[in-house]
């Protein structure tokens, strides 16, 4: 799992952030991967952003590697599953349109604080941001691509799952 903001930031209401680092993010049992700017999120490891896409892992004197500078988290987990020798990412839910997926209790009803975020255009930045991860990737040898077919994020290719996945089902 990978954050790039802290739990406090992800509701209005600061009971759902507690409930949701408490209950569900440390009793994880996957490697939690946090901004190395906000250790106050109990992590595996921290990474830093840098300029540009990280295309191989260095470490710094902390033993901290470096992840593209981004607005998305989606970015920095792309980066960082990368470093880690995943040369196909695949995106979903990366839409940029209309609500979130369904949330299970207590969260149904908690307000991020953002309601209507999505329903803007997304901001050239972003698009730019993944535009240069793609290009990236793609120059890497591996590919970035979009299983969410209703996104407005056009700077990544849309993409078939069972296709890219070598289902053979269509």
């Amino acid at each position: 799992m990978v954050i790039r903001d802290t739990y406090r930031d992800l509701w209005s209401d600061q009971k759902f952030g507690e409930i949701y680092h408490r209950d569900f993010w440390k009793p994880a049992t996957c490697r939690k991967v946090g901004p190395a700017n906000r250790r106050v999120t109990h992590c595996d490891q921290y990474v830093r952003q840098a300029s540009g896409w990280q295309g191989r892992a260095i470490a710094d004197r902390n033993g901290e590697l470096a992840v593209m500078k981004n607005s998305s988290v989606a970015i920095m987990a792309a980066n960082w599953a990368w470093l880690q020798g995943v040369r196909i990412i695949c995106l979903v839910g990366a839409d940029y349109c209309g609500t979130h997926a369904a949330m299970i209790e207590p969260f149904t009803d908690a307000s991020p604080g953002w309601e209507g975020q999505y329903e803007k255009p997304i901001r050239p930045g972003v698009s730019r941001q993944f535009a240069a991860a793609a290009a990236a990737i793609e120059k890497g040898g591996g590919a970035l691509v979009n299983f969410s077919s209703c996104s407005r994020l056009t700077a990544v290719k849309q993409a078939d799952w069972p296709a890219v996945l070598g289902t053979g089902k269509q």
